[in-house]
């Protein structure tokens, strides 16, 4: 975590000297706000004189400490104070410096642990009250909670993504850290064993049969339990008669039985004298001998056995090499899959890493950009309302309204997602007309296509049992789908029909338009996913729509199907369970 913060230090120093810069030529650009030019420039020179001193201190030492955590808080408490300080002095609570408090927010929620997040989070809030307080220059309780709104939700969908990161990034560095440790230990039989690392699994096993003879045993084998456990075969051996190589020996004797029974390493001081041994081996002499267990996904596969005919103690020492080898026996067995795994384990890295930074820069610009429109045409209203005739008012005020709505559907499907993630979002199921719900949905979605066709199927009395409000949203986000991801010259088809002796009914948003590549189709309905096309990237959204219309239809019981193919068009549909006419509420839905 502190490597993460030092790297921190640096993105933020390269921000705040980004921040300076606008800061200093804010006043002289033109539509700027009038700016009280003498504290202005102060605070500019502080801001100037604060980055010099965060650049020369020794972050990489200071960190190390509680005192590097502290200043890391106090520079991100003097940039929100000095933020609120310059809007103070051009134009308070109207000023659009408060843009700056969306880089603030999310170097402090990508920086800190969650408490630091929301102690910052209200300062922020304090900070800018505070100021819209001492100047009174107040933007009025409709902007002040567009304001909130906005950095609030930036601050929970960035602690969201970063915080994924971080776990990702500990357990990665868990996986590299036992890594680490295993290729410690084999380097203390290295000498050995060297020639254990190859991937051909056979060769793996000879090569650990020969490191134990190189360990100065005079015979090893190792021995592979078949038969459901019932018996055991050498499978390879050196310093072994060979008719035990090639015999399959009951597996309730020898040293295998014994591993077996004690599921760990057994060492015997004197097998020519033990009873439990194999006769033919207790015959040729052996007396110390030592046996460890190999194991394949939680089962004992195979035993690794070494001795030797010298009568002596078998040292620790000696037996942690001896389960060492066999432990690089199992890793080198495994090596390919482990190897798979932990690189689908770094490519999946890459990817949150990416989807995190496409995430947050797509959401801050659906944020953005109705809030833009909401306030440069309020500030129009403002200052020239009596100079307006009533077409041109009712308008503007027409715009501000259908770009609130666009902010509040945004804002409305990020909070459903992150309750559905929860599991805090429940259906509420009841008995509704889902073809006048198409009806109604096709009605009001209807001006996104232009003068593109948008034909209505649906059987007439088509009750279901579902949330009607959680299925509008999910046939919304389909139209509005299909609206923006189809050509002027598409024709998109909204149908609710019965199946046919399955008691259900199908609602399905089907387009003659381009259709999806093969390599999107796996991944349509994941988090923050917008397609590998590049026109399809371009359009707006946050790439939850499709996300939260699966997440709603298995809340529901049952998929979403989608069915695609390039130049003929897509189809997106779901299932709902039908309603009998005894059970039906005629309650519109």
């Amino acid at each position: 975590m502190r490597t993460f913060r030092v790297r921190a230090v640096r993105i933020g120093v390269l921000a705040t000297v980004l921040a300076i810069v606008a800061l200093a030529v804010y006043p002289f650009m033109g539509g700027a706000p009038e700016v009280d030019t003498g504290p202005y420039a102060l605070l500019v020179a502080v801001a100037a004189v604060g980055a010099a001193g965060v650049v020369i201190l020794p972050w990489a030492r200071l960190l190390q400490s509680p005192v590097g955590n502290y200043l890391f808080y106090a520079w991100s408490a003097f940039d929100i104070v000095l933020i609120a300080l310059a809007a103070a002095a051009s134009g308070g609570g109207r000023s659009p410096i408060v843009l700056l408090y969306f880089a603030t927010t999310l170097f402090f929620v990508s920086s800190y642990p969650r408490v630091g997040q929301a102690v910052l989070l209200v300062l922020t809030f304090a900070a800018w009250l505070l100021m819209v307080g001492l100047t009174g220059d107040n933007p009025g309780s409709g902007v002040l909670v567009l304001q909130f709104g906005s950095l609030g939700v930036v601050a929970f969908l960035g602690s969201f993504l970063s915080g994924e990161l971080v776990q990702q990034m500990r357990e990665l560095a868990g996986t590299r850290s036992e890594s680490q440790r295993r290729a410690k230990l084999l380097e203390t039989v290295a000498g050995a064993a060297s020639s254990i690392n190859v991937l051909d699994p056979d060769e793996v096993l000879v090569h650990v049969v020969d490191a134990v003879g190189e360990l100065g045993f005079d015979a090893a084998n190792l021995c592979l339990f078949q038969d459901d456990g019932t018996t055991y075969r050498v499978v390879h051996g050196r310093g072994l008669p060979k008719e035990y190589e090639e015999g399959i020996h009951p597996a309730n004797i020898g040293m295998p039985s014994l591993v077996r029974e004690a599921g760990t390493t057994v060492v015997v001081n004197d097998y020519a004298a033990d009873p439990r041994g194999v006769p033919q081996l207790r015959e040729l002499g052996f007396r110390a001998v030592v046996a460890t267990p190999i194991w394949d996904k939680g089962e004992m596969a195979a035993v690794l056995v070494g001795g030797t005919r010298t009568q002596r103690n078998i040292s620790s020492e000696e037996v942690e090499a001896f389960q060492l080898l066999a432990r690089q026996a199992e890793v080198s067995l495994a090596n390919v899959e482990r190897f798979e795994q932990e690189r689908l384990m770094v490519a999946r890295l890459a990817e949150l890493d990416g989807l995190k930074r496409d995430f947050i820069a797509n959401v801050s610009h659906e944020l953005r950009t109705p809030l833009t429109v909401i306030q440069g045409m309020g500030k129009t209203l403002a200052n020239r309302w009596s100079e307006m005739d009533e077409d041109v008012r009712a308008e503007l005020l027409g715009r501000v309204n259908r770009n609130a709505d666009v902010l509040a559907a945004t804002i409305n499907t990020l909070l459903d997602f992150s309750q559905l993630e929860a599991g805090r979002l429940d259906a509420h199921p009841e008995p509704f007309d889902v073809g006048e719900l198409v009806r109604r949905s096709v009605d009001r979605l209807g001006s996104l296509f232009g003068t593109r066709e948008v034909a209505v199927t649906v059987e007439d009395g088509l009750f279901v049992f579902a949330d009607p409000r959680l299925i509008e949203r999910v046939l919304d986000n389909l139209v509005s789908n299909a609206a923006k991801h189809t050509p002027d010259t598409a024709h998109v088809v909204v149908s609710a029909s019965t199946l046919d002796g399955t008691g259900q009914a199908r609602v399905a948003v089907s387009d003659d338009g381009p259709g999806i590549a093969p390599a999107d189709l796996d991944h349509l309905g994941e988090r923050f996913y917008r397609g590998s096309d590049v026109v399809a990237r371009r359009t707006r959204g946050a790439g939850l729509g499709l996300a939260f219309a699966r997440q709603v239809v298995e809340l529901h019981g049952e998929e979403l199907e989608i069915e695609s193919e390039l130049g003929r068009g897509s189809t997106f549909a779901f299932r709902l369970p039908l309603v009998g006419e005894n059970e039906r509420d005629l309650t519109p839905a």
